[in-house]
């Protein structure tokens, strides 16, 4: 029987992220207080998150030292993960004459870009003292200009991607911005090329999207992510790809949603213990279905590319995930299902 694997990924942030106005303002990181319980959580089932850590969560003090133990111990990972507007090296924008959104990476100029990827990948590899090669954009924003800088920079994975979800509406801060459209895309993994290339001349660079399936067939899509009221529905979802035999799932959550109060979804204590039955449950019914635990980039690594160099690469059936199998980039770059 083929291994099947279950990918968590934590966007590793600041409290309530959502509710930041002042983008000079300090940012509180009190949730990184809350994560250990999670940890264990997973760690009770053998399963893996991937930590994909902003710039404030990498000078917590509680992160720092869960996540240097857990890197020891081989119980996590660390990735990366770019909120541009309060991440070094910092670079004034114009500002809108009117009331816009948090600042998203691809505003910034091509060589600003890169130096703010440069420079958290190397924090964040001194502070945990471990290779990043993960990377989550913050608002799911991800463009060519940002996937060559972490070619560059030998990320092997990034998973920005919100199958079935356009975010370009959601404003930025200088006119005219917005975030990624992802409507086209599957729960399926890709990979990165470029027309103007040779393939064997480009490092690879997987784009590994948030699992979601199709509700309908009006491109209603249901994340595998906890909000405090889909503990059945995940539960379905999950009989759903179990029955699919699909080799991975990944799931999602955010590190602030683990705290009461830390996001706009979880404000009351009762709600944080409704989270927590739902994800026993969950990880219960994962464990007892046969997933294993696994950080992103080791799956990435050592199980994704011999999956589907099988004998036969039509072997799973990913039509319940929608999307199509090449989806243009930009700058000569596109996507292409692997």
């Amino acid at each position: 029987m083929m291994e099947k694997f279950f990918i968590i990924t934590v966007d590793t942030e600041g409290d309530d992220i959502w509710h930041v106005t002042d983008i000079k303002a300090p940012v509180e990181t009190r949730n990184a207080e809350y994560i250990y319980r999670f940890q264990k959580l997973c760690e009770k089932y053998g399963f893996i998150p991937t930590y994909l850590t902003n710039y404030e969560m990498a000078e917590s003090r509680p992160m720092v030292e869960l996540g240097r133990e857990g890197v020891k111990r081989g119980s996590l990972e660390i990735g990366a993960h770019m909120h541009a507007w309060n991440s070094p090296p910092y670079f004034p924008l114009i500002k809108a004459p009117v009331k816009r959104g948090k600042p998203y990476l691809g505003e910034y100029p091509g060589k600003v870009i890169y130096r703010k990827m440069e420079y958290l990948t190397k924090y964040l590899e001194d502070t945990f003292g471990c290779p990043i090669k993960s990377h989550r954009g913050g608002r799911w924003y991800l463009d060519s200009r940002i996937a060559e800088s972490l070619v560059k920079l030998d990320y092997v994975v990034d998973c920005s991607c919100t199958p079935g979800h356009d975010w370009s509406r959601q404003s930025g801060w200088t006119m005219g911005s917005g975030g990624t459209d992802w409507s086209c895309y599957g729960s399926r993994p890709y990979e990165l090329k470029n027309s103007k290339k040779h393939s064997g001349d480009c490092k690879r660079l997987v784009e590994l999207p948030v699992t979601s399936i199709s509700k309908r067939n009006d491109g209603v899509r249901a994340w595998f992510r906890p909000n405090g009221k889909n503990g059945q529905q995940l539960l379905a979802m999950l009989d759903i790809l179990r029955k699919m035999d699909c080799p991975y799932i990944e799931f999602m959550i955010h590190s602030s949603e683990l705290m009461p109060g830390g996001s706009p979804t979880f404000i009351q204590k009762g709600q944080i213990e409704k989270l927590y039955f739902d994800m026993d449950a969950l990880f219960c019914e994962l464990k007892k279905c046969g997933y294993k635990g696994t950080g992103i980039t080791d799956y990435v690594i050592n199980h994704l590319y011999e999956e589907r160099s099988c004998e036969n690469p039509d072997l799973f059936d990913y039509s319940v995930f929608g999307g199509d199998s090449r989806c243009d980039f930009g700058r000569g770059y596109y996507w292409e299902a692997i």
